[in-house]
């Protein structure tokens, strides 16, 4: 996904066409991890297996989550902020998980 989006910013750019990836993390509070949960069973290709691994289980133990407010505000910055990255995360672990990865 990473990959399209940027392909399609550099495809996009030249027709004032801005392109972003807004990245929730867990929300318990909302249905979007209810809704991905079905469509990520068994769907994790064996190479990213442990990092998935590693993922849900930072999450199973953090205390921070991402709300329906941050994912509406990530989208309000990449659709009016023309400066806004082309990766926002949405929600406090989200931030986190991001601040480790990167």
């Amino acid at each position: 996904m990473n990959a399209f989006t940027e392909s399609l910013a550099l495809e996009l750019e030249p027709f004032n066409v801005r392109v972003h990836l807004v990245l929730p993390g867990r929300a318990p509070g909302t249905d979007f991890g209810k809704n991905a949960q079905p469509r990520m069973q068994g769907s994790i290709p064996d190479a990213y297996a442990d990092l998935a691994q590693h993922v849900f289980s930072e999450w199973s133990h953090s205390t921070l989550v991402t709300e329906a407010q941050d994912v509406a505000e990530a989208i309000w910055r990449a659709a009016n902020e023309p400066a806004s990255p082309m990766r926002i995360a949405a929600g406090t672990d989200a931030v986190a998980l991001m601040g480790q990865a990167g």
